[in-house]
């Protein structure tokens, strides 16, 4: 497989160069990434989380972001909308997003160091699963938590939600399924990211239209 070539940069967002991406996580070299959070209204409000495949290097059977990834060397923020095709089926127009800034991801796992320039959109989807066409090499599931929920659960008012979605077995079939899941079940981070996710999707539902990560 040919090595995926990433830019990089200086602290300030400022293009360096390019390199690998084993150079950029070995190095701990600043790189960017895009991120789409995508909210259903079809029913109730809900949060589109992917489950990471089993076979990622990194947190496999994590649930994240609905769909995200790293930029490739050259691409502009706006070049990211491919990361939803490619990873749920779903064309989305880079004008129909709604920005919520950049943030900065850092962290050490194992011998990878992550530094990323992320940026941060949401996206209102008035479809679902059945709407969406997913990868089933990059994904293993993609489960639905009502935004209400998601609230409760990543204020600490809960333990545990129940989401539904679909899933593949053992065999690799997808199938729907239902069932709880807590904050162990997500990739862990620094900042209360996941939180701060589901605050800005129930203010987007509440029209409220001064949204930021």
């Amino acid at each position: 497989m040919v090595e995926e070539i990433v830019d990089f940069f200086d602290e300030n967002y400022k293009k360096v160069g390019e390199a690998g991406k084993k150079k950029t996580r070995a190095e701990g070299l600043w790189v960017h990434s895009f991120h789409c959070w995508i909210v259903s209204t079809k029913g109730t409000p809900s949060m589109l989380l992917q489950k990471r495949s089993s076979k990622k290097a990194l947190f496999p059977d994590c649930l994240d972001i609905s769909a995200a990834g790293h930029l490739q060397t050259g691409e502009a923020v706006a070049d990211g909308v491919r990361e939803i095709e490619e990873e749920i089926g779903l064309h989305v127009v880079y004008d129909e997003l709604i920005s919520l800034g950049v943030k900065m991801d850092v962290a050490k796992i194992g011998n990878i160091i992550n530094r990323q320039f992320a940026n941060v959109f949401l996206y209102q989807f008035d479809g679902d699963i059945d709407d969406l066409d997913l990868d089933a090499v990059e994904l293993d599931g993609m489960l639905m938590m009502p935004v209400k929920d998601g609230l409760d659960l990543f204020s600490g008012k809960v333990p545990s939600v129940s989401v539904s979605g679909i899933e593949k077995d053992d065999d690799g079939q997808w199938g729907r399924i239902t069932k709880q899941v807590s904050p162990r079940d997500f990739i862990p981070r620094v900042d209360p990211y996941y939180y701060k996710m589901f605050i800005n999707a129930d203010l987007l539902l509440n029209g409220y239209s001064h949204l930021s990560i």
